[in-house]
């Protein structure tokens, strides 16, 4: 009996499964990009229901419809959401579905706020994302990190040596030392790397860009007084081959190989990076060269095993600098001009070595990661021998758990950097003195998910510096979510720097200025807030968000290069304080896959008060910061494969070094302005592709605006041979020196 009804209510309970499955339905679909390629694992949720599937290799994806099922999303890493109305098609047919790339990168996922991975849409720390893709679409072709930062909102790129044109990024008015830049959150460029290896880091060996304004010092440490500049690096996706170059009319050759392959259970990402220009071009007639004469080549590889679950990353940069008169530079000549003191020039030869790498521990939550670095520099600016050598090492042991609404992140840190030169940087009473610096660091961080709109990420740091002691930098960021696509965001926190003169200041190397260090420099101190906005929004196949940014920082102990005494450059710290406050806007918008637009705009007050010659504290503006600018872009798409991108960057009046013009017997006539006039670039590029190749051709600085005056100044000068003079000067560098420069380039995907 017991039989007969267990057979009946297997039966029935069959029978009931049958049923279902004739009223359940399916969505079948395969999931294409922009090109009609598969995309591999893209999802399809029912976010209500909380149901979903997951695309194959091959971008097919099959999702069971339960019963009150509206809609379907599909999404994918680096593309807009889709949505599907279920009553709108037919769930008897396999559907092809293109899912529009995600211009904005609203469905990124970012690890520089909180060096942990989180949606940017929920990362209590605003975080900023552009991928190299974006960058390389509005750059000459074949570029580098200095060649595309300029086009983010309230970043810019300062040049101090109209010579030899070194160039640092800027964030919110405050010069390079005070931007931490990481490759995949680990520390690695500082002191020599910030003046000269930031040109070192092609566009193509990053995946995308994150940039977190603000103090970073709670979980990076010293250098991350005004923001956090994190490269992320591609990971091997398939076996490939890509070749990209592009020349300009001045001569520049750049381009890349980059190769992707799979060995055994590593997976690598390589490539060979170049850029040479060897074209005198003198059009202000200063008898210097407008552009800076070079041979760079980078060689990098990112390594992957995924089993092993550790990444590992190196590259090695060399680059032959130079500039100077026609004499000079004129058939190499400088190689055996280095060091003349009748024939002006500078020469830099720059070596550098990186190495970098993440390793997990299973299902542990401990990771490690890790970096080293040696950089040399062997360099003549006019007679001037300067030789410079660094070596950094770093780990970074953290751990990482979830208890309850809280998830926390600890750690401890190890940071070693050596360092001489042959300055005063270096000097002490018993002769030269390398600066070795072996800093221990500890920190805490709290991310609290406090309600469903609340949470609040705090932290806090200690390092120990053998000259300064323990330095402490605590941290507090609050996220409020008014909707899933609207936020506001409040952040606090305190920052710290060590000096390091060459990094600070180049012109006491370049040009004729003696420094003066007038007392031991303590560490600069720093305290900011900042408030933010942000809302996206969606309208039929449009999308599009509006930010809104307010931010001050105050210092104490601030260094600034004190410029008024011919010279000279004395170093001291500020006896009073320092501020930088501002407003930033920005409006992005998407219309489907055709159009894209970018507009920003950023206001700012950096300033730094000073003792005049009666003892009243006069507020100052800090050198080469800007009191507005503005950025945008727009990329359109016509039938075809052609894409136009168009740029624009719009620079409001700098602060600049006081510099001093002289008559022919090397007298002082007059001092330069304070402040440089605004001044605008545009850039025009168009695209064509085809199946394998893309072709492009374009035109930096369309309406062919440049500097009015020499950046060089004293050069009138007759009694000493040219850039020996008394008040000769490099620093006076505030626009573009190259005028009009069109280009023509090529990206093939050889296999």
């Amino acid at each position: 009996m017991k039989t007969v009804i267990s057979v009946c209510l297997l039966s029935l309970f069959i029978t009931v499964m049958d049923a279902y499955e004739a009223v359940a339905q399916h969505f079948e679909a395969l999931i294409l990009d922009e090109k009609g390629e598969p995309l591999p694992f893209a999802t399809a949720s029912v976010s209500e229901l909380s149901y979903g599937a997951t695309a194959n290799e091959s971008g097919e994806i099959v999702l069971k419809i339960k019963d009150g099922s509206k809609e379907i999303w599909i999404s994918h890493v680096g593309y807009q959401k889709k949505k599907i109305e279920l009553e709108k098609i037919d769930l008897s047919k396999s559907h092809k579905i293109k899912l529009i790339p995600d211009k904005l990168g609203l469905n990124e996922v970012v690890v520089s706020g909180q060096m942990q991975a989180r949606s940017l849409r929920n990362s209590p720390v605003k975080v900023e994302v552009f991928k190299a893709d974006f960058l390389n679409d509005f750059s000459q072709g074949s570029g580098n990190l200095m060649e595309n930062i300029s086009m983010v909102n309230g970043i810019q790129e300062n040049v101090a040596c109209g010579v030899c044109y070194t160039n640092e990024i800027s964030i919110n008015g405050l010069e390079g030392a005070y931007t931490s830049l990481l490759i995949n959150g680990i520390p690695i460029y500082g002191n020599l790397a910030t003046v000269y290896g930031l040109n070192s880091i092609p566009t193509d060996m990053m995946e995308k860009v994150e940039v977190v304004r603000g103090p970073g010092s709670t979980l990076y440490g010293s250098e991350a007084m005004a923001g956090v500049i994190n490269i992320i690096t591609p990971h091997a996706e398939k076996k490939s081959v890509n070749l990209n170059s592009s020349v300009s009319q001045f001569g520049e050759w750049k381009g890349n190989l980059i190769t992707q392959y799979e060995a055994k259970d590593w997976s690598h990402f390589s490539g060979l990076h170049w850029d040479v220009a060897n074209q005198f071009v003198d059009r202000n007639k200063d008898l210097f060269s407008d552009v800076i004469l070079r041979d760079r080549f980078s060689v990098f590889n990112f390594s992957e095993n995924k089993e092993k679950q550790l990444s590992i990353g190196g590259k090695y940069y060399y680059e032959d600098r130079r500039n100077g008169v026609l004499e000079y530079v004129k058939n190499r000549n400088y190689k055996q001009l280095r060091g003349s003191d009748q024939v002006y020039g500078e020469s830099i030869y720059t070596h550098r070595w990186e190495l970098f790498g993440d390793k997990k521990f299973g299902n542990s939550p401990f990771r490690l990661q890790f970096s080293a670095s040696q950089h040399w520099q062997d360099s003549y600016y006019g007679d001037t021998f300067y030789e410079a050598e660094q070596h950094q090492a770093f780990a970074n042991f953290i751990y990482e758990n979830k208890w309850g609404n809280h998830n926390v992140l600890s750690g401890f840190s190890q940071r070693l950097s050596y360092y001489d030169d042959n300055s005063p940087a270096t000097e002490s009473e018993a002769g030269n003195q390398a600066d070795l610096q072996i800093i221990p660091g500890i920190f805490v961080q709290d991310e609290w998910k406090i309600s469903k709109d609340w949470k609040a990420l705090s932290g806090a740091r200690l390092d120990y510096y053998n000259r300064h002691g323990l330095i402490f930098s605590p941290r507090l960021n609050v996220q409020y979510q008014l909707s899933e696509w609207t936020n506001f965001r409040f952040n606090s926190g305190t920052g710290f720097r060590i000096v390091n003169l060459f990094t600070e200041d180049h012109a006491f190397v370049s040009g004729q200025r003696e420094l003066q260090i007038e007392e031991d420099l303590d560490p600069e101190r720093s305290f900011n807030v900042g408030l933010g906005f942000q809302h996206v929004y969606t309208y039929g196949n449009q999308q599009g968000s509006i930010e809104l940014d307010g931010f001050y920082t105050y210092f104490t102990n601030k260094i600034i290069p004190d410029y008024d005494t011919p010279g000279f450059i004395i170093y001291s710290n500020s006896e009073a304080y320092a501020y930088t406050r501002g407003l930033s806007a920005n409006i992005n918008h998407q219309l489907g896959a055709n159009l894209y637009l970018n507009l920003g705009a950023q206001w700012q007050n950096a300033r730094l008060a000073e003792s005049n010659e009666i003892g009243i504290l006069e507020e100052n503006s800090i050198i080469y910061s800007r009191d507005w600018s503005a950025v945008g872009s727009m990329e359109y798409s016509f039938p075809l494969g052609i894409k136009l991108n168009y740029s624009f960057n719009w620079n409001g009046p700098t602060a600049m070094p006081v510099v001093f013009d002289v008559n022919a017997l090397g007298e002082i006539v007059s001092s330069r302005s304070d402040f440089s006039p605004e001044f605008t670039l545009h850039n025009l590029k168009v695209r064509k592709e085809f199946k394998k190749i893309e072709v492009f051709a374009g035109v930096r600085n369309v309406f062919d605006n440049v500097q009015q005056i020499s950046p060089l100044s004293g050069t009138q000068d007759q009694t000493v041979p040219l850039g020996f003079g008394e008040y000769f000067d490099t620093a006076y560098n505030y626009g573009s020196l190259m005028g009009r420069n069109f280009f023509i380039g090529f990206d093939w995907k050889v296999y």
